[in-house]
């Protein structure tokens, strides 16, 4: 989302509930020598289907703690967040998860 139209949100935080939320833990750079690892949240919401970066320290500590792969948390509430501008862009970020059981 473009920095111009995420000042037109009203909201920066929404609270959704998704039937099924599933995170990937992989290192997205790898392929360019980057081997950080990050935990993506991939969910279907109002007709579309989203993957976004887990900012919970909860969860993305207890993932990043399990090897690389997909896992399924079925259904979550997911807090969505608007995170800081990066070079003209501000990007969704999942906040919080609650009801997946107890990474925390």
């Amino acid at each position: 989302m473009t920095l111009e139209s995420a000042s037109e949100e009203v909201h920066s935080l929404r609270f959704i509930e998704v039937s099924r939320l599933k995170l990937s833990v992989f290192a997205p750079g790898e392929a360019f020598g980057n081997s950080k690892r990050r935990v993506q949240g991939r969910f279907d919401h109002a007709g579309n289907r989203y993957a976004l970066w887990v900012t919970d320290p909860g969860y993305e500590r207890t993932y990043l703690a399990k090897l690389n792969g997909t896992y399924d948390l079925g259904e979550c509430y997911l807090t969505i967040s608007l995170g800081e501008p990066y070079q003209g862009d501000c990007h969704k970020l999942i906040a919080a998860i609650i009801g997946a059981g107890s990474a925390t």
